[in-house]
């Protein structure tokens, strides 16, 4: 499975052996995750993010999360098994000192490149000097993915001075300065909660970056109605399954305007392989995962490559030929077909005459 050729995908210059990316989490803090990423068949694994703030490196003490069922009421934390779970929570950056931390992640990328993959940084921006900085060092130990995430969802509720940037001309003017010292692949994550990702897309590409990931968790709050306080005491990011139909729109539309032969990645909302093949129709040439191995563990990564594998076989498709393959198919509301009184199929009876 871990040479299957079907399952290459290419972003830019770069191929993957397969679309499943672990997106950053507390899980790729320390070296024994990452490995266990890259061990189960991840093509890329991302780093936890940093940046120069000292706030936001002491908010990763105040971590905390909550498990929420279909019915939004609030489980028991468990580490696997969680189906129909959504996750809830606040986190922050990585701990520890930022041109440490890249030194790091340029060591494990090398070992990483032994199995045909990748270990990504990833950087929130706080002050622009400082990212260009980050992004040049990176460049220099030869860190060959660097994710640039201007959509966390936490990002201001630590420090006013993190950019979460829903602003076209702003993502271009971040992207193009992080541009000029950094050549590898550079990915840009993009806010769910922007009124146009698609714009934020557009923007990211324009001013050249090789893919755009889409989209961040949501901001939340969710009252408690046992202690009727606020679940965790605060906001917090909320993602699942549930995302999976807006970030298929997203990247739908985004593939519409940034053009077919872009890379888009998709996260929030896949938990399975099957998911991971929906994001795809609608756009994604990759996926990242990050509630799926909080909540289910490390063993979906090997899972849903295999499940991904068996759909395309019963598809008789490669993983490239899936990209795009819905959305290219979308039909317009003035294309769909007329069916008078159809209507009264999805109305109760009582309320018919």
């Amino acid at each position: 499975m871990m040479n299957d050729k079907k399952l290459k995908v290419s972003i830019g210059k770069i191929e993957l052996k397969n679309p499943l990316i672990c997106g950053s989490g507390e899980h790729f803090i320390e070296e024994a995750g990452i490995m266990q990423a890259i061990k189960l068949g991840a093509a890329v694994v991302v780093a936890k993010s940093t940046n120069e703030s000292d706030a936001a490196r002491r908010q990763l003490d105040k971590t905390d999360y909550s498990l929420i069922d279909a019915e939004l009421r609030i489980c028991e934390w468990q580490k696997s098994d969680n189906k129909g779970k959504s996750l809830f929570g606040r986190s922050g950056l990585i701990g520890a000192d930022s041109e440490d931390w890249l030194k790091q992640i340029a060591k494990f990328d090398k070992i990483a490149k032994e199995d045909n993959a990748y270990v990504a940084a990833s950087l929130i921006p706080e002050k622009l000097d400082y990212l260009c900085r980050y992004a040049e060092l990176a460049e220099k130990l030869g860190i060959r993915i660097l994710e640039l995430n201007i959509g966390a969802p936490h990002g201001v509720e630590v420090t006013e001075g993190i950019q979460v940037t829903l602003e076209q001309e702003r993502v271009k003017d971040i992207v193009s300065k992080v541009r000029q010292v950094y050549q590898g692949s550079l990915w840009v994550k993009v806010a769910g909660f922007s009124e146009d990702v698609s714009g934020l897309c557009l923007a990211a590409k324009e001013a050249g970056a090789d893919a755009v990931v889409m989209i961040g968790r949501m901001m939340a709050l969710m009252p408690d109605l046992d202690s009727m306080l606020p679940l965790l005491g605060t906001k917090g990011a909320y993602g699942g399954r549930w995302a999976l139909p807006i970030t298929c729109r997203w990247l739908s539309e985004s593939r519409k305007i940034a053009g077919a032969e872009y890379a888009l990645i998709g996260t929030n909302g896949a938990r399975d392989g099957y998911d991971i093949a929906r994001m795809m129709l609608s756009g994604a040439t990759a996926v990242e995962l990050t509630s799926a191995i909080f909540l289910d563990g490390f063993n979906v990564i090997s899972k849903n490559i295999e499940q991904l594998s068996e759909y395309l076989n019963e598809k008789g498709m490669t993983a490239s030929e899936l990209v795009g393959y819905a959305a290219d198919r979308l039909e317009s509301y003035d294309e769909q077909k007329i069916r008078p009184d159809y209507w009264r199929k999805f109305v109760s009876d009582d309320a018919l005459n």
